[in-house]
This record gives structure tokens, C-alpha cells and sequence, in this order.
């Protein structure tokens, strides 16, 4: 039982205004501290497209209109939100002090755009972390590359799902192999090419 019942209001916010909300309640959290930012596939990545080479689909939407919006939710989605958040707490049994290891898996907002959620991460990782590990099959993600080029750019220590140090040259390299494999397949490889022009631009 709450000893508090707030009315159920409804709010009308600009973006910037939910971004500096969510900030602020992470840094409830961190209290001026850098955490280290667990970063594991979730809307697209190794997982989805095994799922398309089975059903001989290409993209996301054709999956849910095959086999439905809940489907892709039980067998996806909630799959890669395990596997990020196992992946977050692998590595945070890593650490006896008291370093906050963050993944974005559970974060949902009502209403964001991919752009949204993918602006908020790149924030976090330039403002409040220090180091990005990267999960298996990372470089398969439009956004765990998209975080590697952020970090690489924001000078931050990349590492492997083992802890390894995953140097510019080798992440970019994963990336690169991991495109060129689904362009073969006849995949769009669009996001993940973008993000190897960020890191070759540097």
C-alpha cells in the first residue's frame, strides 16, 4: 500500500524537457560520478536478423506483420532485454567498488523516436560514463555501433564483453565485416555504415 496517490495527469513536454528530467533523475544515482555503460543489442542486431534468415524476411516491419506485434515482442525484444541486462550484471560482478554499471534495456518513453532514445545514450555517454563495454555481436546493432563511434569520439575506454581493450581500429573493422555480411544477405546495412563514417572521420 502507497501512502501517496497522486492524480493520473497527463503532461505535455518538449523533448529537451523529458531529456533534462531523465538526467536529472540518473544523477540521483551517480552524484556526480562516471558509471560504466553496458552496451548490448536490443531493437536490431544478430538476433533479429537470424530471425529474418529463417523466415527468408528482410526487415523488422515484414517480421511483425508475419508473425505479429506480439511475436516479436516475446522472441526479440524481451530476449535482447535479458540478455543486455545479464551482460550488465556480468559485468558489474566485475567491480567491488561502487561503480554504477548502466545499460539502457529497461529505459522506456512513451513516444520517443529511435533519433530520441539514441540522443538521450549519446548524452549519458559524452556527460556521465567513463568506459563502454560492448556485448557479443555487438557490431551487428545500429545502436551498440552507433554508441562505439560515440564513445571512440568522446575518448572513452572501449572494451570487449570479456574486458578486453576494443581498440578504434578493431570496432571499426567488426562493424565493417558485419555490414558487408548482411549487404550480402540483402540486408539494409545503412546505420551501421553511418556509423563507420563517424569513426573514419576521426
Amino acid at each position: 500500500m502507497s501512502f501517496s496517490n497522486p492524480s493520473d495527469s497527463e503532461f505535455t513536454r518538449r523533448y529537451s524537457e523529458e531529456l533534462a528530467m531523465v538526467f536529472s533523475a540518473i544523477d540521483c544515482v551517480l552524484h556526480g560520478d562516471h558509471a560504466i555503460y553496458a552496451s548490448s543489442e536490443l531493437s536490431s542486431g544478430f538476433r533479429l536478423y537470424q530471425a529474418l534468415r529463417e523466415r527468408g524476411l528482410k526487415t523488422a516491419a515484414e517480421l511483425k506483420q508475419s508473425l505479429g506485434d506480439d511475436w516479436f515482442q516475446a522472441n526479440i525484444w524481451e530476449v535482447n532485454v535479458k540478455a543486455a541486462i545479464d551482460f550488465s550484471e556480468n559485468v558489474r560482478g566485475r567491480f567491488f567498488d561502487r561503480t554504477v554499471v548502466v545499460t539502457p534495456a529497461p529505459f522506456a518513453a512513451r513516444g520517443w523516436s529511435q533519433d530520441q532514445y539514441l540522443s538521450l545514450w549519446e548524452g549519458l555517454l559524452r556527460t556521465r560514463i567513463k568506459s563502454v563495454w560492448f556485448n557479443l555481436n555487438w557490431q551487428y546493432s545500429n545502436g551498440c555501433a552507433f554508441e562505439f563511434a560515440v564513445a571512440r569520439d568522446a575518448g572513452l575506454e572501449t572494451l570487449d564483453r570479456r574486458g578486453a581493450p576494443l581498440s578504434l581500429s578493431a570496432g571499426a573493422e567488426l562493424i565493417r565485416e558485419a555490414a558487408g555480411q548482411l549487404e550480402r544477405g540483402g540486408f539494409d546495412a545503412k546505420k551501421l555504415r553511418d556509423s563507420l563514417g563517424l569513426l573514419q572521420a576521426k
